[in-house]
């Protein structure tokens, strides 16, 4: 296998107008318009060396730098559409720029916004606000299709990175653009509910941190899969495949009107009610606020993770973890203990010990303990990281957006869990910035509850839950339900971001 077969840097200089405008109008054959994304898929009539295809693919993936981390991007619509990761961008609080290494000049975008994020897969669609034409990919397929329509297993992929930090790259006299990785398919259906829904497509091409929501191209160019996720200490990892892309942006709501914003806003509110009747945990985090659990977050994550360590709490908490990753007598996690360690943070003594007494509820120190242990435990158990190493990793998992998720439903899930509730009526405040809606529903026996929604990320989420009047609370007093969350065990897979 030659070098350039290896690996080969792309540069800035090595995109000539015409390699540029290849990758352009190659990918033209046949377009479709989705949700206002227009899409196109390549041509398969020519294969391409795999430094060829980096050369003319390089133009088009854009890192995107938020103020949490860095990911990878790729342009799918010259208008300035991308596709890159949910994890890239979900937990940051802005997006500060996405810069294109493989452009001349490296040029940085710094107008850019979340448009979608996919409520079940790990993918997001952002847009670049630029008068400028942006060189986009073809995909493989633009149509709901099985994987295996489009890839064949064993076939060679090629993967860009960034290896340099922008801010690095910046002071180099020479920017060393982009990195290109050959492997193979290696798998075309890899399942792990861990991670998302539906099938992953397996390569064995390197995969690190920062290369997060890249493409995976085949050998005629086209985008076959986003990187998402790999095993910890194993070569390769896993692509979402693009026919889940072109899913994504075909489901994305149409919200251009407000009788589309109203119709929506019932719909997803029936969704929360139904999700508050079952109790199911996952399903209302997945439609809870992100902007609203961040509120929480802020005012509940930080103060219990500064109380737990100034006194002592959480170290001793940790220690006890210890003591039961010590002590294997089992070939699983023993979970039962866990929980019962977790049901004691919320004893009064624990309460004075903190000093969130009257401040925090039980519920939520419980739900902080829950999720902070079982990701420390987890990744001790599972990835046999060190005991320093698993605690930046719960840590890290505690100021997560599905935790902050989490957080922000414990009062909600132990009042109203198993409630009845039928829509009474929907009002729309229509805003160019920030559009509301307000859903009253009756949920029985003459109480109403109102679900206050936020238009985020291009849909609406559920941003409180306020009873409107006594019989409610009433109503919400004889339900039962778990406000324990549902603990995110990720063993030893790690998001990459």
């Amino acid at each position: 296998m030659t070098a350039l077969a290896k690996a080969r840097r792309v540069s800035a200089r090595l995109l000539t107008a015409a390699l540029v405008l290849g990758a352009v109008g190659t990918g033209c054959a046949a377009s479709r318009d989705l949700g206002g994304v227009r899409v196109a898929e390549g041509p398969k009539a020519r294969s391409f060396a795999p430094g060829v295809v980096a050369d003319r693919s390089a133009a088009s993936i854009g890192v995107v730098i938020t103020d949490q981390g860095r990911g990878m991007g790729f342009v799918i619509d010259s208008a300035g559409y991308m596709i890159t990761n949910r994890h890239v961008v979900e937990d940051a609080d802005h997006i500060e720029k996405v810069q294109f290494p493989g452009l001349d000049g490296v040029p940085e975008y710094s107008m850019v916004e979340v448009v979608y994020i996919d409520p079940q897969r790990d993918l997001a669609l952002l847009h670049i606000d630029t008068d400028e034409t942006l060189p986009a990919l073809g995909l493989a397929t633009r149509k709901r299709t099985p994987v295996s329509d489009y890839v064949d297993e064993r076939e060679g992929v090629v993967i860009l990175s960034r290896e340099v930090d922008p801010d690095d790259a910046a002071t180099m006299d020479e920017d060393p653009g982009l990195l290109a990785h050959t492997g193979a398919v290696e798998r075309l259906e890899v399942y792990n509910p861990n991670v998302g829904p539906g099938s992953f497509v397996g390569v064995t091409a390197r995969i690190q941190q920062g290369q997060s929501g890249g493409p995976v191209l085949d050998h005629h160019g086209r985008v076959i899969g986003v990187v998402t996720w790999t095993w910890r200490d194993q070569k390769g990892g896993f692509a979402i495949p693009i026919a889940e892309a072109v899913r994504m942006l075909d489901e994305r709501p149409e919200l251009e009107s407000e009788l589309d914003q109203r119709a929506r806003a019932e719909s997803r509110a029936l969704e929360y009610l139904a999700a508050l009747g079952t109790g199911s945990v996952d399903e209302l985090a997945r439609l809870t606020s992100p902007s609203h659990a961040r509120e929480i977050r802020g005012r509940t994550i930080d103060v219990l993770i500064e109380r737990s360590s100034e006194r002592s709490v959480l170290q001793g908490f940790l220690a006890a973890i210890d003591e039961l990753v010590a002590d294997r007598m089992v070939s699983e996690p023993p979970l039962a203990t866990l929980e019962s360690m977790v049901a004691h943070t919320g004893s009064d003594e624990v309460m004075r010990r903190l000093g969130v007494s009257g401040t925090i509820s039980r519920d939520a120190v419980q739900a902080f303990f829950y999720e902070i242990g079982s990701t420390y435990m987890a990744a001790r158990w599972f990835g046999n990281y060190g005991q320093r190493e698993a605690l930046l990793v719960a840590v890290q998992h505690v100021y997560s957006l599905d935790t902050a998720r989490s957080m922000a439903l414990v009062d909600i899930v132990e009042r109203l869990a198993g409630v009845r509730s039928n829509i009474e009526r929907v009002d729309v405040s229509p805003s160019l910035g920030a559009p509301k809606a307000v859903v009253t529903a009756d949920i029985g026996k003459g109480g109403r509850i109102a679900v206050q929604m936020r238009m985020e990320w291009g849909d609406w989420y559920v941003s409180e839950v306020q009873f409107i009047d006594d019989a409610a609370r009433e109503a919400s007093s004889g339900t039962t339900g778990s406000s324990k969350p549902t603990g995110s065990r990720r063993g030893g897979i790690t998001p990459m971001q």
